[in-house]
């Protein structure tokens, strides 16, 4: 790993919101995409990168699992942490380069997403019937066993338009369908990422089965872990393209969503 390593990512500005795990990560695209770290290079040990980089090993571990589930790094059991390789970085790449040219029309369109989307499943997990959690989890299993592009499309579409109709809010539907179509774009961009279906399936089998259970809260903290994953991804990626990106609005705190 190059010594030279550029860390002003992580000393933002006193009003800064981002978690230190969130700089971290940016940090270390950054890194990647100016070729300071390269595709098929291995990370220090944990302890040797947390020196470099001045952070405690466990917002460390936070940030290197956030770029496992973005598809940047991968763990060889018993070897160490890599970046991954060639061609697989491609889709890392394309969506970081369109979240950096879209970041404010995208960031806004989450912030209706998940206010819509939360609320939904705190209301799901009230009024849900049989048939409504019955199309939830088949969705899901859909998505998890979709594997091209347009099918992992279609079925993260039918999952939360399942969502949605679980809350019978009509207003709530009328208002989601409206960001559908300014969706499916970013759905394109980022379900090309491998570990992007894997992490998303999982995440919807966690909201499907809180409603199932009839939880509201335990279905909010579900949605906000799914969506708050998407969301602070955008931010994260169009941070690490140039210099004058990084002084923008930026994402909201996670605590705008969800508190307990």
């Amino acid at each position: 790993m190059s010594a030279d390593i550029d860390t002003a990512i992580l000393f933002g500005t006193p009003r800064d919101r981002r978690s230190l795990p969130d700089m971290i990560a940016e940090t270390l695209l950054s890194a990647i995409n100016e070729g300071r770290l390269t595709p098929g290079e291995q990370l220090p040990i944990e302890i040797e990168l947390a020196k470099q980089l001045g952070v405690g090993r466990t917002s460390l571990r936070e940030a290197i699992q956030k770029l496992k589930a973005f598809g940047v790094l991968e763990v060889r059991k018993g070897v160490g942490t890599f970046i991954v390789e060639g061609n697989r970085m491609e889709p890392v790449h394309s969506f970081v380069k369109w979240c950096a040219e879209n970041e404010f029309e995208v960031t806004e369109l989450f912030e209706a997403r998940m206010s819509l989307e939360i609320a939904a499943a705190g209301l799901a997990a009230e009024r849900a019937t049989s048939d409504d959690i019955a199309r939830l989890h088949a969705a899901s299993q859909a998505h998890r066993s979709a594997a091209e592009i347009d099918a992992l499309i279609d079925t993260d579409e039918r999952f939360h338009d399942a969502l949605v109709l679980a809350a019978h809010n009509s207003l709530i539907n009328q208002l989601y369908s409206m960001l559908v179509p300014g969706l499916r774009e970013f759905r394109r961009m980022s379900l090309a990422i491998p570990a992007s279906a894997h992490r998303s399936g999982t995440t919807h089998d966690a909201i499907a089965n809180a409603i199932t259970s009839h939880d509201p809260v335990a279905s909010r903290r579900a949605a906000v872990t799914h969506l708050w994953t998407l969301y602070s991804s955008v931010g994260s990626a169009a941070k690490t393209t140039s210099s004058k990106n990084k002084g923008g609005r930026g994402i909201a705190d996670k605590r705008a969503w969800f508190f307990d």
